[in-house]
């Protein structure tokens, strides 16, 4: 509808508005009129002269007193409408303001951290502050390598952590993860099969860092035969979605990352998705601290990983520490808890 369309369809709309009140006047003057000629002309002890004087006299009268009264209920009629029309464009603006908020927190992330080449201080500031605020972390990824440094990290009240990584054992999974981190900077002209044995020593290392946060609280940990191009992180208030193919993230080393709130859909549907992956996740295990290493190399063999004495375990968490220490050291600048 043009501009033009539209104011006249509201003069018409107000014109309709007036029409009943004007002709409620013009009834009422009508029939004072006639009232008072009858009235006068039944006077006969009056001249006609006196009655034509008077009545000149009455309709100037009748002339200024509905001229000032039309007036002044113009302007208190106009100041109504004005009111009215305010007050339900007030309450229409609160609720569309209302579904917007609401919408917003169903499909709009709260914040997003864009594809980096170092450690972002301000995503792992935030993901630091959910975490110490919450009573579980649940991760859907590739290896879990950060997870135990995080824990490590962080004062927390956690009751138990979950943790879905890609199965060693199966060899599309860790192919179709060697060909996305081909892409990424750092990986170019390294052979596929070179990439493919660093994952697995990237999943052996974090499942006995894992393994070793057992104090910290209880360690929940599945492995699935398929790999995602989003990692999850999810906490009491809050789920980070790590998306590994888009074309920032192929550029940089660390992903771009949006969080969503508890009340999102993407919230909604990745917990419940999540959940149902770690149920029917292959070599599902618990750690606690009843466990000790040689259930855990036993538990690693049944992994894939035949080498995996006491020796071994100890190299691999040397390894694993040697590793982690820029990012140690990036979290550290960050501080703990919920400052």
């Amino acid at each position: 509808m043009r501009p033009g369309d539209a104011r006249a369809g509201s003069l018409a709309a107000q014109r309709a508005l007036r029409r009943p009140y004007r002709y409620a006047v013009t009834l009422v003057l009508a029939c004072a009129t006639l009232l008072a000629l009858t009235l006068l002309l039944l006077d006969h002890s009056v001249s006609s002269r006196e009655k034509y004087t008077q009545i000149g006299t009455g309709l100037a009268s009748s002339v200024i007193f509905a001229l000032i009264y039309t007036v002044l209920a113009n302007r208190e009629y106009a100041e109504l409408i004005r009111r009215e029309i305010n007050t339900q464009f007030g309450d229409h603006m609160a609720e569309i303001l209302n579904q917007m908020k609401q919408l917003n927190q169903l499909f709009l992330p709260t914040d997003q951290y864009p594809a980096t080449k170092e450690f972002d201080l301000r995503f792992n500031r935030d993901l630091t502050r959910d975490l110490c605020s919450s009573t579980f972390y649940f991760f859907r990824g590739t290896s879990a390598r950060f997870v135990s440094a995080r824990l490590r990290q962080s004062d927390h009240g956690l009751e138990v952590v979950q943790v879905i990584s890609v199965d060693p054992r199966d060899d599309g999974a860790i192919e179709a993860r060697a060909a996305d981190r081909r892409r990424r900077p750092g990986y170019e002209g390294k052979n596929l099969a070179d990439i493919e044995e660093e994952i697995r020593d990237e999943i052996l290392s974090s499942t006995v860092a894992l393994f070793d946060c057992r104090d910290v609280c209880n360690i929940e940990l599945g492995f699935v035969a398929s790999t995602s191009p989003v990692r999850i992180e999810i906490f009491d208030n809050a789920i980070y979605t790590s998306l590994y193919r888009t074309p920032e993230s192929l550029r940089n080393t660390y992903p771009e990352t949006a969080r969503f709130g508890k009340e999102s859909q993407t919230y909604l549907i990745f917990r419940d998705e999540c959940r149902r992956q770690l149920q029917l996740a292959s070599q599902r295990r618990r750690f606690t601290t009843r466990d000790n290493d040689t259930q855990l190399a036993e538990y690693l063999v049944s992994l894939g990983y035949s080498r995996t004495g006491m020796n071994e375990l100890a190299e691999i968490r040397e390894m694993h520490r040697a590793t982690m220490t820029s990012f140690t050291h990036a979290l550290s600048m960050i501080g703990a808890g919920n400052e």
